[in-house]
């Protein structure tokens, strides 16, 4: 492989982050304040860095980037271990077998049969065991890779609906166009119309923010608003009151995603629908 110059990223990084991006602009380019505040789990910070950084951030990082953006986290896992092993470069065959993930069943059935030998060092460190079993773990991660992510040149397939026929499309925002100027602490109804394009009718189904919990300078809404049952190829409306954040100035963008009574998401592959105000004084 080519050195690379300073500031340089290795291009599967390059590659695996372009992707990241291009799943962050398909669920509507949320903030990573937003995307951090949805995760729970990692900093705003730390999130950036997953898309901006010099390094491969690891799996936990990762997976709450891909949680925030309503992602398949199998099929990131899946990208992100064929990058981690494109890129790692161990100085020895020992080296290469520690820095392999390996399944909690396998670690235990490698302890209890290295505690048959009877020596100071596991059977799986001997100079004559180390170089077959890393080349037959390096060899079954690769056919793995392989396997589960997708071809360059083939979209990877967006999870489908738990209902076969199921689908929807954006009409028109009715209220509130995007970027409307308001003022702190205003309440105004943002109206929705939205279509039922597919061949299942909706019964009991809202759509439910998806910045949960939500941050201390955004706008204040009910975390679910319902929609009226719709049968196929009708149109609906959808409101929802919203209060403007007491502070300014605050750019204030909330995404939706369409539930059921369950709260179980019902067009995955779908981009949310939101709302966006300026909040200036």
């Amino acid at each position: 492989m080519p050195r690379l110059q300073a500031g340089e990223r290795a291009p599967e990084l390059e590659s695996f982050m372009a992707g990241l991006r291009e799943l962050r602009a398909r669920a509507g380019e949320p903030s990573f304040r937003k995307m951090a505040a949805k995760s729970g789990a990692v900093s705003h910070a730390t999130l950036h860095l997953t898309v901006t950084g010099r390094r491969l951030q690891p799996w936990e990082t990762v997976r709450e980037f891909v949680r925030a953006c309503d992602g398949d986290e199998e099929e990131w896992r899946a990208r992100w271990l064929g990058v981690h092993l494109a890129l790692s470069s161990p100085t020895s065959e020992s080296a290469a077998v520690e820095s392999l993930p390996v399944p909690e069943a396998e670690s235990a059935s490698v302890s209890a049969l290295g505690s048959d030998t009877g020596t100071g060092v596991t059977w799986w460190r001997s100079k004559r065991v180390v170089v077959p079993l890393a080349a037959v773990l390096v060899a079954a991660v690769v056919v793995v890779v392989v396997l589960l992510v997708p071809r360059h040149e083939e979209a990877a397939a967006p999870p489908g609906p738990p209902y076969p026929g199921d689908s929807s499309s954006f009409v028109a925002d009715v209220t509130i166009p995007d970027d409307t100027v308001v003022k702190p602490g205003e309440q105004f109804v943002k109206v929705w119309e939205i279509k039922n394009t597919g061949t299942v009718e909706w019964r009991n189904r809202f759509l439910r923010r998806t910045d949960v919990p939500v941050a201390a300078n955004a706008c204040r809404t009910p975390e679910r608003i319902p929609i009226n049952d719709t049968a196929p190829q009708q149109h609906v409306q959808v409101t929802v009151t919203v209060s403007a954040p007491p502070t300014a100035p605050v750019d204030c963008r909330v995404y939706w995603k369409m539930v059921d009574e369950q709260d179980r998401e019902l067009l995955p592959g779908r981009r949310p629908i939101y709302f966006s105000v300026l909040v200036r004084p």
